[in-house]
């Protein structure tokens, strides 16, 4: 009887190794696949007012590099997403246009630079920062 059970908790670790990794190849697919908007930053959906000009976009390229708008500037930079859902930016760069009030960018900037872990579904990204979602993307519609 300890066979069997040992041998099927051993079974079903295998299945939740195997399924973490498709999970993730599946995560870069998705993330890849649209154009994304922010509809949460920092617990809120974001106020359109606080943006210039549209609400931020993410874009992510299967090359690592990451593009959008901030809400009045267009950025661009890089991104890593390693094994274990953590996620890091690099290297980004944004626009110089002047913003009345760039509060909303400004605080969209700052979560995105924070954000170590990812989460990724068919229609819904979350960056987190220690384990609490600071922004969730949905697909942009056109």
């Amino acid at each position: 009887m300890k066979k069997i059970a040992l041998s099927a908790l051993v079974f079903f670790a295998l299945v939740c190794v195997a399924s973490c990794k498709c999970t993730q190849k599946a995560s870069k697919a998705v993330l890849t696949n649209n154009s994304w908007e922010l509809s949460m930053l920092n617990g809120k959906a974001p106020n359109a007012a606080d943006f210039q000009r549209i609400l931020p976009t993410v874009t992510f390229s299967a090359d690592n590099t990451i593009s959008g708008n901030g809400g009045c500037n267009g950025y661009r930079g890089t991104y890593t997403i390693g094994d274990d859902g953590s996620f890091k930016t690099d290297k980004v760069v944004a626009t110089k246009m002047y913003c009345e009030d760039a509060k909303g960018e400004n605080e969209f900037f700052k979560a995105l630079g924070k954000a170590d872990k990812i989460k990724t579904e068919k229609n819904r990204i979350a960056l987190l920062y220690e384990d609490k979602e600071v922004m969730v993307f949905v697909p942009k519609t056109k």
